[in-house]
């Protein structure tokens, strides 16, 4: 319990006082519950559609994203723009390094973030409701699944090191079926599949990373968690023909 609350406090503003003394050995153990984290920042971010007899949807879909914006203090799209800032600035690993631990931000991070919102905001407007209780699943078991097959890129410790350093393939496995079974019983086994597909992306964007900078940290964490769920819903849109 003490690790859920841990991973509660770290990656929402959810107001839970944690009153046990911070030890990394919790966070370690709290790696497990991360889908977990996601099923709750779901649930609270598809509130807003009970309303849908007294708005309309797109009106909707914004208080929902500004609710995911809210519960997780931005944390990942902080991380989503130094990546963006750092890996196309085009320059050796070091200085892609240095440009993403920069509390600034720079022009690509700006247009990063301007595209994953107005994605997010376009794209689920076309789709079932239900679809935003799954996106948060997905984008930290993409996390799961990314830091689970790199190591950490800089030489001293960051914030994402425990994280990634002890996200291993069982963690990954057991998020994606997880992810798999919540996605079946929400909608149907086609859209399980939808999200499979959306890891191998991850797949190849961590390796891409990788290669750039020679492993993750905790802001390409973010963004993977950012992009995967973008990535997701626009999968989603492009097979809405198929599944429903």
């Amino acid at each position: 319990m003490k690790s859920l609350l841990l991973m509660i406090v770290f990656f929402t503003r959810i107001p839970i006082k944690y009153k046990y003394e911070y030890r990394e050995e919790d966070l370690r153990k709290g790696i497990d519950y991360f889908p977990l984290i996601g099923v709750l920042i779901g649930i609270i971010i598809w509130l807003p559609t009970l309303m849908k007899d007294f708005l309309d949807k797109p009106i909707i879909i914004l208080i929902s994203w500004l609710l995911y914006i809210w519960v997780t203090g931005g944390l990942h799209i902080d991380g989503l723009a130094d990546t963006f800032d750092g890996i196309f600035s085009n320059r050796d690993k070091d200085r892609m390094l240095e440009i993403m631990k920069d509390s600034r931000i720079g022009t690509f991070g700006v247009l990063g973030i301007i595209f994953v919102i107005l994605s997010n905001l376009a794209i689920s407007s076309y789709l079932d409701y239900r679809v935003l209780i799954l996106v948060p699943i997905v984008g930290r078991t993409a996390a799961l699944v990314s830091a689970s097959i790199s190591s950490y890129a800089r030489s001293n410790s960051g914030m994402g090191t425990t994280f990634i350093d002890n996200c291993k393939l069982n963690e990954a496995l057991i998020g994606i079926i997880f992810t798999f079974i919540v996605s079946t019983i929400i909608f149907t086994y086609k859209v399980a599949i939808v999200t499979v597909v959306t890891f191998f992306f991850i797949l190849m964007i961590t390796k891409y990373i990788k290669d750039k900078i020679g492993g993750m940290t905790g802001d390409t964490i973010g963004f993977v968690i950012e992009i995967s769920q973008t990535i997701f819903i626009f999968l989603v849109y492009l097979s809405k023909g198929w599944m429903f």
